[in-house]
């Protein structure tokens, strides 16, 4: 895809607990594109299930991915809250340094 450039998904996939290649039959083409953007931290918005489990086994089998979605390389744990967090707001900091402070900043701000 070139720089600049808006991907519209024109194919809507049901969203019930199914897996991505299960909900993607149909269009294996789109899958593979579907698949790299949710790895796009602020890209996916509000995941479901199925896209929470996907970037989860994606973020434990890659180190430099981990510092993209604002865990430390090292990281073991992977909350589900902070990556469903960084799926919907993105990640502001660079590395491993960042800190989801702002997260419980705007947390806070909207109670």
């Amino acid at each position: 895809m070139l720089p600049g450039r808006i991907l519209t998904l024109f194919y809507t996939p049901d969203h019930s607990d199914v897996m991505l290649e299960d909900r993607y039959a149909n269009a294996p083409w789109l899958l593979n594109i579907y698949k790299e953007k949710l790895l796009e931290p602020g890209w996916a918005g509000e995941l479901d299930a199925a896209e929470l489990e996907y970037i989860r086994s994606e973020l434990r089998k890659s180190p430099s991915l981990r510092r993209r979605w604002g865990f430390r390389p090292s990281a073991k744990r992977l909350p589900e809250k902070r990556i469903r967090y960084a799926a919907m707001y993105g990640v502001s900091g660079r590395g491993a340094g960042f800190s989801f402070a702002r997260q419980r900043e705007n947390t806070a701000a909207h109670s």
